[in-house]
């Protein structure tokens, strides 16, 4: 398997601590792993210039950073976001990046490879649980067109350099092993959701109106692989 791991946070606290967790029950010898620590390793805040939409993502200001960390998302079977609970969502460098990948949802150019693609999303809190934060990342991941997103999110109720509780460590443990190998079951046998064909399906019909036409880089794009005709992503995998 080939995963892609991007965590929305520098530092290898409470969170990075359970994605190793997930890690560990995941990840075999033979496995590729390519590895993204933000902000370090992420773009620029996203500017609004539209140049992603409208000429391609190539012009973007920050596509010597925003680039590198899609072509991995692409690579990937499977792809890994984690973020802490910043103020009931993820962390800014995290939103940031998801702001730059915004040209690659179903509504815009969606790549063919990642209907058949499986997502994890963590995230951990001191206090509140934050089952908005994985929700949010995991809707991220669904709108990129990945057809299965679990989730993990756990309150630890622990400060900076404290070590997660004994009971509370064990069952997150049992969560991430009982993930990981329905991951390893999924991406054995990918497969793409109803609820993916059927966005397809709309998102399809709107590049062949004449509407469309407000944005030929889109268009084109649907067009050029072949969708707005017979071909389908999930079967030619483009």
């Amino acid at each position: 398997m080939k995963i892609t791991i991007i965590h929305g946070q520098a530092h290898k606290g409470v969170t990075y601590k359970i994605t190793q967790m997930v890690l560990k029950s995941l990840v075999a010898k033979q496995d590729e792993i390519q590895e993204f620590f933000l902000p370090k390793d992420g773009p620029n805040f996203c500017c609004g210039c539209y140049k992603c939409f409208m000429k391609g993502e190539a012009f973007c200001p920050s596509a010597d950073k925003v680039q590198p960390i899609a072509s991995a998302i692409e690579w990937a079977d499977i792809i890994l976001l984690d973020s802490p609970n910043y103020v009931m969502e993820m962390s800014g460098p995290m939103k940031n990046l998801m702001d730059h990948l915004a040209y690659r949802w179903i509504s815009h150019r969606p790549h063919g490879s990642m209907f058949t693609k499986t997502g994890i999303v963590v995230s951990s809190s001191a206090g509140a649980p934050p089952r908005g934060v994985v929700k949010s990342m995991a809707r991220q991941l669904k709108w990129m067109c990945v057809p299965k997103v679990y989730t993990l999110g756990f309150a630890c109720y622990t400060a900076p350099g404290e070590e997660i509780n004994p009971k509370r460590k064990r069952k997150i443990e049992y969560k991430a092993e009982k993930i990981a190998r329905a991951v390893k079951r999924r991406a054995a046998r990918p497969r793409t959701g109803l609820r993916e064909k059927v966005m397809f399906s709309i998102f399809r019909k709107m590049q062949s109106a004449p509407a469309s036409a407000w944005n030929p880089t889109d268009r084109d794009w649907w067009v050029n692989h072949g969708w707005i005709e017979k071909r389908r992503p999930w079967k030619n995998n483009t």
